[in-house]
């Protein structure tokens, strides 16, 4: 099947448009930043979907090693220098003339006269992070020049550059639009499953209510569902897709994707530019509960309420499939890449009613189940099919929604009222609903022991609270949801504490999602109640960490004394090294909790009085004292 010459017409327009922003600067304006003699490989592309973020630029691999050179990509001067335990790491960023900056991240090193600025206000802040903006023009650049060496400093996974292109608002461009010849891609993007989502409690998929996956066949150069889906009302789409570029296995985002119901474009994207600010909304441009539950980041094809990315094509249905009885619709998705490589994936929707009886095998949740504004509950079919909901003024008979011959579904709005218990025809189950937190509002909840507050910022869309404060093998514990909902910004609590502890002040609150690997979330202690803040929904517990962090001494080597600084619990919060009294810098890889000093004035021996202090989040001290 070709593409109609609508859609062709369609991709070429777009295509066009979005070049047209680039080409105010000149061809061959930027030189490829690494290994520029030879041909490359990326790692990562702009736009790739990360965890809590879009990637932002081009990671090129650099053969697993460190010390290549890094040339700057135009002539310019610098305008940044940040160095960091974590994030970008060691990261230059370059000011060219014609508006535009380039970003260089995870260096092992900087060239020798920024390297000695970095040096002196490193001694001069006595600390190894630091964010310098040197004046204008005080470190200039030429076209080509060796800026640094790459390296695999701050949270990089392993040794690469990244490699950004910003433009004058500091929004990050595509590299790959330069059409760097040392990159070549001709491989169209792959994809691998779709997802079909009913958007509204009247909404069927094969005459169920859900979410359901569907694998993907290629023929040809396509991918289809050969199989006819039936469904019926307002239907959302998602594609778990990927790219690759010749010569590596790594799998890349892809830019543009545009959702077509026959020859009616229902969604498109361009990922052109990226805005830091708009970061966190990738937590709802892809599936965040799919994406914690099974692992597979999914790509909407709809925008959802909150949503406030800039790059989608903006129409009335905001990508939301209609479907009615009796209708057809032929589904179309184009995946394109920064290289105009075209893929189709296609399938078959035919409109049918819901009804009371689906012949399609229903595989129940183990407990209830919320799916935006719709309560999903299940039980076995019976003489009544009917369940009972205990609400905060009465209860209510709810009918099955539909059946499967075995099971019943039933279905209820949240919006309507929060039921607080389900009684089944055997046995019954609490609910725990207890509040409806409105978006872009102010909210807060009380309850006997603890209190949640909510700012205008914090959600995407409402939410339904589902929390517990209790005891459970002798650990208190505050549950506030499953992880399976992104928060835009953080949630307010304070808690009064339900056991007795021996000292306060030693206890912080620690987030347990992962129960093996608690995560320090810290919290203030005032009249006998503790607050904290938190950003992703989950499991909370109080314990006490009152183990100091551990140093392992390694002997000195060229000129240098390095330690292995750990902490089982709360983490390495603070570090600080004197010589003879003297502030001395300690570089510091979080990745292999390895610290090493860097003497102002290289050409003195290491020697004197040392003396290093490393402080944990919880507050507790390990001093080690040398003589060197």
């Amino acid at each position: 099947m070709r593409l109609s010459k609508y859609i062709v017409v369609f991709f070429c327009l777009l295509y066009s448009h979005l070049q047209a922003q680039y080409d105010q600067i000149e061809e061959g304006y930027f030189e490829f930043p690494i290994q520029p003699e030879r041909i490359n490989y990326l790692s990562g592309n702009m736009g790739e979907l990360r965890t809590g973020h879009f990637h932002a630029g081009l990671d090129i691999k650099t053969n697993g090693k460190e010390g290549l050179k890094v040339h700057a990509a135009a002539e310019g001067y610098i305008s940044r220098i940040k160095v960091s335990a974590e994030g970008y790491g060691n990261c230059l960023y370059l000011a060219h003339p014609n508006g535009t900056t380039t970003v260089y991240a995870h260096l092992q090193k900087f060239a020798p006269e920024p390297a000695e600025y970095v040096l002196q206000n490193q001694y001069d802040q006595e600390s190894f992070e630091v964010n310098l903006f040197p004046e204008r023009n005080r470190f200039k650049v030429k076209k080509g020049e060796v800026i640094g060496l790459s390296g695999n400093s701050g949270s990089s996974g392993g040794p690469h550059l990244h490699f950004e292109i910003r433009n004058a608002r500091q929004e990050a461009l595509d590299p790959l639009r330069f059409r760097f010849s040392q990159i070549k891609d001709n491989i169209a993007p792959l994809p691998r499953r779709i997802a079909l989502k009913t958007m509204d409690i009247h909404s069927r998929i094969n005459g169920k209510f859900g979410r359901f996956e569907y694998p993907l066949q290629r023929r040809g150069n396509e991918y289809i569902f050969p199989d006819t889906l039936t469904a019926f009302g307002n239907i959302g789409i998602e594609i778990w897709a990927y790219d690759k570029l010749n010569g590596a296995r790594n799998h890349n985002g892809i830019p543009i994707i545009q959702l077509y119901d026959g020859e009616d474009l229902l969604f498109g994207q361009n990922i052109d530019i990226i805005r830091f600010s708009h970061q966190k909304n990738i937590r709802i441009h892809t599936n965040y509960q799919v994406e914690k539950e099974l692992g597979r980041r999914y790509n909407k094809l709809y925008i959802d309420d909150g949503n406030g990315l800039q790059f989608y094509d903006q129409n009335a249905e905001k990508g939301i499939l209609k479907v009615s009885e009796g209708t057809e619709h032929p589904m179309n998705i184009g995946l394109t890449d920064s290289y105009g490589n075209q893929r189709k994936v296609l399938f078959h929707i035919k409109g049918n009613a819901p009804t009371s009886r689906t012949r399609v095998k229903i595989n129940p949740y183990k407990q209830p189940h919320v799916q935006d504004n719709t309560l999903m509950m299940f039980d076995k079919r019976n003489q009544h099919n009917r369940i009972t909901l205990q609400l905060p003024h009465g209860e209510v008979l709810v009918e099955a929604a539909y059946s499967d011959g075995n099971t019943n579904v039933f279905l209820w709005d949240l919006r309507v009222a929060l039921p607080q218990k389900v009684i089944y025809n055997q046995g019954e189950e609490e609910l725990r609903f207890d509040d409806l937190v409105p978006v872009a509002r102010e909210h807060r909840f009380l309850n006997e022991s603890y209190s949640l507050k909510f700012g205008k910022n914090t959600l995407f869309d409402t939410v339904y609270i589902q929390s517990y404060h209790g005891v459970e093998n002798g650990s208190e514990i505050l549950e506030v949801n499953r992880d399976v909902i992104p928060l835009k910004g953080s949630i307010e609590a304070e808690i009064t504490p339900l056991l007795a502890y021996d000292s306060l002040e030693s206890y912080h609150v620690y987030q347990i999602n992962k129960p093996n690997a608690p995560s320090f979330t810290g919290g203030k202690w005032q009249n006998g109640k503790l607050r904290f803040r938190f950003n992703t929904f989950g499991k909370f517990t109080l314990l006490s960490d009152r183990t100091p962090p551990t140093l392992k001494y390694r002997p000195i080597r060229k000129n240098a004394i390095s330690f292995t600084i750990k902490d089982d619990l709360s983490g390495i919060k603070t570090y600080r090294a004197e010589l003879d009294g003297a502030w001395l810098l300690m570089n510091y890889d979080k990745k292999r909790n390895l610290i090493w000093s860097e003497r102002r004035d290289k050409t003195k021996p290491l020697s004197g009085e040392f003396t290093l202090t490393v402080s944990d989040y919880a507050g507790n001290k390990q001093i080690l004292k040398l003589k060197l």
